[in-house]
Protein backbone atom coordinates (compact mmCIF):
# COMPACT_ATOMS: atom_id res chain seq x y z
CA UNK A 1 0.00 0.00 0.00
CA UNK A 2 1.64 3.12 -0.89
CA UNK A 3 1.16 6.43 1.07
CA UNK A 4 1.38 9.83 -0.06
CA UNK A 5 1.25 11.98 2.89
CA UNK A 6 0.02 15.32 1.48
CA UNK A 7 -0.25 18.64 3.54
CA UNK A 8 -4.02 18.39 4.07
CA UNK A 9 -3.96 14.75 5.60
CA UNK A 10 -1.24 15.70 7.76
CA UNK A 11 -3.33 18.44 9.28
CA UNK A 12 -6.34 16.42 9.67
CA UNK A 13 -4.25 13.95 12.06
CA UNK A 14 -2.83 17.02 13.98
CA UNK A 15 -6.15 18.94 14.38
CA UNK A 16 -8.03 15.55 15.91
CA UNK A 17 -5.16 14.66 17.87
CA UNK A 18 -4.79 17.80 19.33
CA UNK A 19 -9.09 17.89 20.04
CA UNK A 20 -8.89 14.77 22.36
CA UNK A 21 -5.28 15.38 24.33
CA UNK A 22 -4.97 19.02 24.49
CA UNK A 23 -1.18 19.12 23.37
CA UNK A 24 0.41 20.31 20.55
CA UNK A 25 0.94 17.77 17.63
CA UNK A 26 3.19 17.83 14.72
CA UNK A 27 3.68 15.60 11.58
CA UNK A 28 6.71 15.07 9.75
CA UNK A 29 8.10 13.54 6.75
CA UNK A 30 10.38 10.52 7.14
CA UNK A 31 13.20 12.88 5.96
CA UNK A 32 11.73 15.02 9.45
CA UNK A 33 10.56 18.10 7.38
CA UNK A 34 7.59 19.34 9.58
CA UNK A 35 4.25 19.26 7.29
CA UNK A 36 1.31 20.29 10.16
CA UNK A 37 1.57 21.51 13.04
CA UNK A 38 -0.35 22.88 16.23
CA UNK A 39 2.28 26.03 15.85
CA UNK A 40 1.93 27.05 11.86
CA UNK A 41 5.57 28.62 12.22
CA UNK A 42 6.96 25.52 12.45
CA UNK A 43 5.73 24.03 8.86
CA UNK A 44 8.77 23.94 6.92
CA UNK A 45 11.51 23.22 9.98
CA UNK A 46 13.60 20.30 10.04
CA UNK A 47 13.17 17.88 13.06
CA UNK A 48 16.23 15.74 14.01
CA UNK A 49 14.51 13.64 16.18
CA UNK A 50 11.93 12.79 13.65
CA UNK A 51 14.81 11.71 10.99
CA UNK A 52 15.80 9.95 14.56
CA UNK A 53 13.15 7.60 14.76
CA UNK A 54 12.36 7.24 11.18
CA UNK A 55 16.01 5.34 10.82
CA UNK A 56 15.51 3.71 13.99
CA UNK A 57 12.07 2.90 13.63
CA UNK A 58 11.27 3.81 17.36
CA UNK A 59 9.72 6.07 20.13
CA UNK A 60 12.24 8.75 21.11
CA UNK A 61 11.14 11.15 24.10
CA UNK A 62 13.31 14.59 23.94
CA UNK A 63 13.95 15.82 27.82
CA UNK A 64 16.34 18.20 29.23
CA UNK A 65 18.91 14.93 29.41
CA UNK A 66 19.56 14.26 25.68
CA UNK A 67 17.79 17.59 24.12
CA UNK A 68 21.51 18.56 23.07
CA UNK A 69 21.64 15.83 21.23
CA UNK A 70 18.77 17.21 18.94
CA UNK A 71 19.06 20.55 18.31
CA UNK A 72 16.15 22.96 17.54
CA UNK A 73 13.82 19.82 18.96
CA UNK A 74 11.58 20.60 21.72
CA UNK A 75 10.49 18.51 24.76
CA UNK A 76 8.62 16.29 23.77
CA UNK A 77 7.48 12.23 22.35
CA UNK A 78 8.31 11.16 18.68
CA UNK A 79 6.27 8.43 17.75
CA UNK A 80 7.14 6.03 14.29
CA UNK A 81 3.46 6.03 12.52
CA UNK A 82 3.41 2.84 10.41
CA UNK A 83 1.81 1.42 7.59
CA UNK A 84 2.33 -2.04 6.20
CA UNK A 85 5.71 -2.02 7.80
CA UNK A 86 6.56 0.80 6.36
CA UNK A 87 7.50 4.59 8.24
CA UNK A 88 5.24 7.19 6.59
CA UNK A 89 5.40 9.70 9.25
CA UNK A 90 6.39 10.78 12.16
CA UNK A 91 4.30 12.56 14.95
CA UNK A 92 5.55 14.67 17.41
CA UNK A 93 3.43 15.45 21.11
CA UNK A 94 4.83 18.09 22.40
CA UNK A 95 5.54 18.83 26.43
CA UNK A 96 7.05 16.96 28.92
CA UNK A 97 7.38 13.21 27.98
CA UNK A 98 6.12 12.21 31.60
CA UNK A 99 3.08 14.19 30.47
CA UNK A 100 2.70 13.51 26.98
CA UNK A 101 4.01 9.80 26.89
CA UNK A 102 0.20 8.27 27.92
CA UNK A 103 -1.54 10.09 25.07
CA UNK A 104 1.79 8.77 22.18
CA UNK A 105 -0.14 5.24 21.68
CA UNK A 106 -3.54 6.81 21.36
CA UNK A 107 -2.15 9.41 18.43
CA UNK A 108 -0.31 6.90 17.13
CA UNK A 109 -2.89 4.72 16.47
CA UNK A 110 -4.80 7.68 14.98
CA UNK A 111 -3.29 8.92 12.62
CA UNK A 112 -1.99 5.29 11.87
CA UNK A 113 -6.12 4.68 11.28
CA UNK A 114 -6.42 8.19 9.57
CA UNK A 115 -3.44 7.42 6.81
CA UNK A 116 -4.92 3.66 5.77
CA UNK A 117 -8.46 5.21 5.22
CA UNK A 118 -6.72 7.72 2.74
CA UNK A 119 -4.99 5.38 0.91
CA UNK A 120 -8.07 2.72 0.72
CA UNK A 121 -9.71 6.12 -0.72
CA UNK A 122 -6.81 6.49 -3.04
CA UNK A 123 -6.65 2.97 -3.96
CA UNK A 124 -10.37 3.37 -4.45
CA UNK A 125 -10.34 6.04 -6.96
CA UNK A 126 -7.44 4.76 -8.54
CA UNK A 127 -9.43 1.76 -9.29
CA UNK A 128 -12.56 4.03 -10.44
CA UNK A 129 -10.73 6.00 -12.85
CA UNK A 130 -8.92 2.84 -14.42
CA UNK A 131 -12.61 1.70 -15.36
CA UNK A 132 -13.75 4.57 -16.54
CA UNK A 133 -11.15 5.02 -18.70
CA UNK A 134 -11.06 1.82 -20.20
CA UNK A 135 -15.48 2.39 -20.23
CA UNK A 136 -14.84 5.29 -22.44
CA UNK A 137 -12.46 3.36 -24.88
CA UNK A 138 -15.31 0.92 -25.21
CA UNK A 139 -17.95 2.75 -26.09
CA UNK A 140 -16.25 5.66 -28.17
CA UNK A 141 -15.39 2.12 -29.90
CA UNK A 142 -11.76 1.95 -29.40
CA UNK A 143 -9.59 -0.99 -29.16
CA UNK A 144 -8.53 -2.15 -25.32
CA UNK A 145 -5.59 -4.22 -24.64
CA UNK A 146 -6.46 -7.42 -22.91
CA UNK A 147 -4.16 -6.08 -19.75
CA UNK A 148 -6.78 -3.18 -19.13
CA UNK A 149 -9.63 -5.64 -18.65
CA UNK A 150 -7.39 -7.91 -16.62
CA UNK A 151 -6.40 -5.12 -14.37
CA UNK A 152 -10.00 -3.81 -13.20
CA UNK A 153 -11.48 -7.18 -13.87
CA UNK A 154 -14.48 -6.80 -16.66
CA UNK A 155 -15.65 -9.64 -18.53
CA UNK A 156 -16.95 -8.89 -21.20
CA UNK A 157 -18.90 -12.05 -22.20
CA UNK A 158 -21.10 -11.12 -19.30
CA UNK A 159 -24.42 -9.64 -20.87
CA UNK A 160 -24.83 -5.76 -19.51
CA UNK A 161 -27.43 -3.47 -20.42
CA UNK A 162 -26.71 0.18 -20.79
CA UNK A 163 -28.64 2.51 -18.16
CA UNK A 164 -28.23 6.67 -18.22
CA UNK A 165 -29.18 8.32 -15.47
CA UNK A 166 -29.86 12.17 -14.76
CA UNK A 167 -30.80 14.90 -12.28
CA UNK A 168 -34.77 15.04 -12.77
CA UNK A 169 -34.25 18.70 -12.96
CA UNK A 170 -31.36 20.24 -14.40
CA UNK A 171 -29.16 21.20 -13.37
CA UNK A 172 -28.48 19.03 -10.46
CA UNK A 173 -26.13 19.55 -7.53
CA UNK A 174 -22.44 20.07 -8.56
CA UNK A 175 -21.30 16.49 -6.96
CA UNK A 176 -24.38 14.68 -8.55
CA UNK A 177 -22.58 11.65 -10.58
CA UNK A 178 -20.09 11.48 -7.56
CA UNK A 179 -23.23 11.27 -4.76
CA UNK A 180 -24.52 8.47 -6.87
CA UNK A 181 -21.14 6.76 -7.69
CA UNK A 182 -20.70 6.10 -3.73
CA UNK A 183 -24.47 5.03 -3.45
CA UNK A 184 -24.33 2.52 -6.36
CA UNK A 185 -20.49 1.14 -5.23
CA UNK A 186 -21.10 0.37 -1.85
CA UNK A 187 -24.38 -1.36 -2.80
CA UNK A 188 -23.69 -3.42 -5.89
CA UNK A 189 -20.23 -4.43 -6.66
CA UNK A 190 -21.59 -5.82 -9.95
CA UNK A 191 -22.13 -2.21 -12.12
CA UNK A 192 -19.93 -1.10 -14.05
CA UNK A 193 -19.93 2.93 -13.40
CA UNK A 194 -18.75 6.13 -15.76
CA UNK A 195 -19.18 9.65 -15.92
CA UNK A 196 -19.93 10.56 -19.23
CA UNK A 197 -20.98 13.96 -18.47
CA UNK A 198 -21.18 16.59 -15.74
CA UNK A 199 -24.18 15.34 -14.79
CA UNK A 200 -24.89 12.23 -16.42
CA UNK A 201 -23.78 8.64 -15.22
CA UNK A 202 -23.71 5.65 -17.33
CA UNK A 203 -24.08 2.00 -15.71
CA UNK A 204 -23.63 -0.96 -17.07
CA UNK A 205 -25.80 -3.50 -15.53
CA UNK A 206 -25.51 -7.31 -15.61
CA UNK A 207 -28.35 -8.67 -16.93
CA UNK A 208 -29.44 -12.31 -18.00
CA UNK A 209 -31.24 -11.65 -21.53
CA UNK A 210 -33.97 -14.36 -22.21
CA UNK A 211 -35.62 -15.39 -25.68
CA UNK A 212 -35.32 -12.06 -28.39
CA UNK A 213 -33.01 -9.81 -27.00
CA UNK A 214 -33.96 -6.64 -26.19
CA UNK A 215 -37.08 -6.78 -24.77
CA UNK A 216 -38.59 -4.54 -21.89
CA UNK A 217 -38.33 -7.49 -19.27
CA UNK A 218 -34.08 -6.90 -19.47
CA UNK A 219 -34.30 -3.37 -19.02
CA UNK A 220 -36.97 -3.50 -15.89
CA UNK A 221 -34.55 -6.12 -14.93
CA UNK A 222 -31.72 -4.19 -14.78
CA UNK A 223 -33.85 -0.69 -13.43
CA UNK A 224 -35.48 -3.07 -10.45
CA UNK A 225 -31.40 -3.62 -9.26
CA UNK A 226 -30.10 -0.22 -9.37
CA UNK A 227 -33.84 0.80 -7.87
CA UNK A 228 -32.47 -1.78 -4.89
CA UNK A 229 -29.38 0.07 -4.67
CA UNK A 230 -30.31 3.85 -4.27
CA UNK A 231 -32.17 4.92 -1.30
CA UNK A 232 -35.50 5.86 -1.75
CA UNK A 233 -35.17 9.31 -1.99
CA UNK A 234 -31.93 9.28 -4.54
CA UNK A 235 -34.41 7.32 -6.84
CA UNK A 236 -37.34 9.80 -7.13
CA UNK A 237 -35.14 12.43 -8.16
CA UNK A 238 -33.67 11.33 -10.81
CA UNK A 239 -34.52 10.01 -14.78
CA UNK A 240 -33.29 6.79 -15.75
CA UNK A 241 -32.93 5.98 -19.57
CA UNK A 242 -32.51 1.61 -20.27
CA UNK A 243 -30.94 1.21 -24.19
CA UNK A 244 -31.23 -1.61 -25.69
CA UNK A 245 -29.14 -4.86 -25.18
CA UNK A 246 -27.05 -5.49 -28.10
CA UNK A 247 -24.61 -8.59 -27.54
CA UNK A 248 -20.94 -7.92 -27.50
CA UNK A 249 -21.36 -4.33 -28.69
CA UNK A 250 -21.08 -1.86 -25.43
CA UNK A 251 -20.86 1.08 -28.04
CA UNK A 252 -24.30 -0.11 -29.37
CA UNK A 253 -25.90 -0.53 -25.48
CA UNK A 254 -24.59 3.18 -24.46
CA UNK A 255 -25.29 5.11 -28.10
CA UNK A 256 -28.96 3.53 -27.49
CA UNK A 257 -29.52 4.77 -24.23
CA UNK A 258 -28.18 8.16 -25.07
CA UNK A 259 -30.57 8.37 -27.57
CA UNK A 260 -33.20 7.10 -25.44
CA UNK A 261 -32.45 9.58 -22.92
CA UNK A 262 -32.43 12.52 -25.82
CA UNK A 263 -35.70 11.38 -26.82
CA UNK A 264 -37.59 10.50 -23.61
CA UNK A 265 -36.47 14.00 -21.96
CA UNK A 266 -38.20 15.57 -25.31
CA UNK A 267 -41.04 13.87 -25.80
CA UNK A 268 -42.20 12.68 -22.10
CA UNK A 269 -40.48 15.69 -20.08
CA UNK A 270 -42.53 14.20 -16.80
CA UNK A 271 -41.69 10.44 -17.06
CA UNK A 272 -39.32 9.34 -14.96
CA UNK A 273 -38.53 6.27 -16.56
CA UNK A 274 -37.64 5.98 -20.44
CA UNK A 275 -37.17 2.63 -22.51
CA UNK A 276 -35.64 1.97 -25.73
CA UNK A 277 -38.59 -0.39 -25.75
CA UNK A 278 -41.27 1.87 -26.31
CA UNK A 279 -40.47 3.81 -29.27
CA UNK A 280 -37.39 1.93 -31.19
CA UNK A 281 -37.67 3.46 -34.51
CA UNK A 282 -37.84 7.41 -33.15
CA UNK A 283 -34.56 6.64 -31.14
CA UNK A 284 -32.88 5.05 -33.76
CA UNK A 285 -33.66 7.66 -35.95
CA UNK A 286 -32.27 10.04 -32.94
CA UNK A 287 -28.99 8.72 -32.96
CA UNK A 288 -28.17 8.57 -36.31
CA UNK A 289 -27.32 12.33 -35.35
CA UNK A 290 -28.42 13.22 -39.18
CA UNK A 291 -27.44 16.51 -41.15
CA UNK A 292 -28.46 16.20 -44.78
CA UNK A 293 -30.49 13.19 -44.24
CA UNK A 294 -32.72 15.16 -41.69
CA UNK A 295 -33.10 18.12 -44.49
CA UNK A 296 -33.98 15.59 -47.00
CA UNK A 297 -36.67 14.04 -44.72
CA UNK A 298 -38.43 17.24 -43.97
CA UNK A 299 -38.52 18.65 -48.02
CA UNK A 300 -41.99 16.97 -48.17
CA UNK A 301 -43.54 18.76 -45.10
CA UNK A 302 -42.71 22.38 -46.43
CA UNK A 303 -46.29 22.32 -48.42
CA UNK A 304 -47.82 21.04 -45.74
CA UNK A 305 -46.09 23.51 -43.23
CA UNK A 306 -47.25 26.54 -45.33
CA UNK A 307 -51.32 25.50 -45.48
CA UNK A 308 -53.67 26.67 -43.76
CA UNK A 309 -55.19 24.03 -42.27
CA UNK A 310 -51.53 22.09 -41.57
CA UNK A 311 -51.96 21.87 -37.85
CA UNK A 312 -55.48 19.94 -38.43
CA UNK A 313 -53.94 17.82 -40.72
CA UNK A 314 -50.66 17.00 -38.93
CA UNK A 315 -53.07 16.16 -35.86
CA UNK A 316 -55.00 13.70 -38.14
CA UNK A 317 -51.67 11.84 -39.50
CA UNK A 318 -50.91 11.61 -35.73
CA UNK A 319 -53.66 10.45 -34.53
CA UNK A 320 -53.54 7.76 -37.67
CA UNK A 321 -50.09 6.72 -36.67
CA UNK A 322 -50.98 5.77 -33.25
CA UNK A 323 -53.99 3.50 -34.44
CA UNK A 324 -51.37 1.93 -36.60
CA UNK A 325 -52.95 2.72 -40.13
CA UNK A 326 -56.72 2.18 -39.12
CA UNK A 327 -58.91 4.52 -40.23
CA UNK A 328 -61.69 3.67 -38.64
CA UNK A 329 -60.09 3.74 -34.88
CA UNK A 330 -57.93 6.95 -35.66
CA UNK A 331 -62.11 8.70 -36.91
CA UNK A 332 -63.35 7.07 -33.32
CA UNK A 333 -60.60 8.84 -31.48
CA UNK A 334 -61.13 12.32 -33.21
CA UNK A 335 -64.80 11.84 -33.13
CA UNK A 336 -65.07 12.12 -36.65
CA UNK A 337 -66.56 10.10 -39.60
CA UNK A 338 -64.05 7.71 -41.51
CA UNK A 339 -64.46 9.56 -44.62
CA UNK A 340 -63.39 13.14 -43.07
CA UNK A 341 -59.94 10.68 -42.08
CA UNK A 342 -59.47 9.50 -45.56
CA UNK A 343 -60.16 13.26 -46.95
CA UNK A 344 -57.96 14.55 -45.06
CA UNK A 345 -54.99 11.36 -45.60
CA UNK A 346 -55.55 12.30 -49.25
CA UNK A 347 -55.36 16.18 -48.36
CA UNK A 348 -51.98 14.77 -47.12
CA UNK A 349 -50.77 13.24 -49.69
CA UNK A 350 -51.65 15.96 -52.64
CA UNK A 351 -49.30 17.95 -50.48
CA UNK A 352 -46.16 16.03 -49.45
CA UNK A 353 -46.43 13.62 -52.06
CA UNK A 354 -46.28 10.63 -49.75
CA UNK A 355 -49.40 8.54 -49.19
CA UNK A 356 -50.15 7.65 -45.91
CA UNK A 357 -51.99 4.67 -47.47
CA UNK A 358 -48.16 3.16 -48.66
CA UNK A 359 -46.17 1.54 -45.62
CA UNK A 360 -42.63 2.91 -46.89
CA UNK A 361 -44.20 6.49 -47.57
CA UNK A 362 -46.07 6.40 -44.10
CA UNK A 363 -42.96 5.81 -42.11
CA UNK A 364 -40.95 8.58 -44.12
CA UNK A 365 -43.95 10.23 -42.39
CA UNK A 366 -43.68 8.95 -39.19
CA UNK A 367 -39.71 9.84 -39.09
CA UNK A 368 -40.37 13.17 -40.44
CA UNK A 369 -42.68 13.72 -37.73
CA UNK A 370 -40.58 12.54 -35.18
CA UNK A 371 -37.69 14.36 -36.31
CA UNK A 372 -35.92 17.15 -33.66
CA UNK A 373 -35.60 19.50 -35.99
CA UNK A 374 -39.17 19.85 -37.11
CA UNK A 375 -40.87 23.22 -36.77
CA UNK A 376 -42.15 24.18 -33.57
CA UNK A 377 -45.58 25.17 -35.38
CA UNK A 378 -45.64 21.09 -35.69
Amino acid sequence: MIINLDHTTAQRIVDRAMQVIGHSVNVMTPDGVIIASGDPLRVGEVHQGARHVALQGESLSVDAANAEHFPGVRHGVNVPITVGHQVVAVVGISGEPAKVLPFADLVKVTAELMLEQTALLEIGQHRRRQIEDTLLALINGRTVPQSWLDRIDVDLVQPRLALIIEPAQLPGADDFVISLMRQLELSDKSLLLAQVAPQRLLVLAPVKPSGATGGRSIAEQALLRLQRSLSATTYMSVVFAAGQYIEGSLQGCYESALATMTNGRRESPQSRLHYYSDDPVTILWESLHPGWQQQELLRPLQALQTHPRHLVYVRTLQAFLDANGDVQRCATALHLHRNTIRYRLKSIEQLTGLSPFRLPELLHLYLALSSDSLPSDF
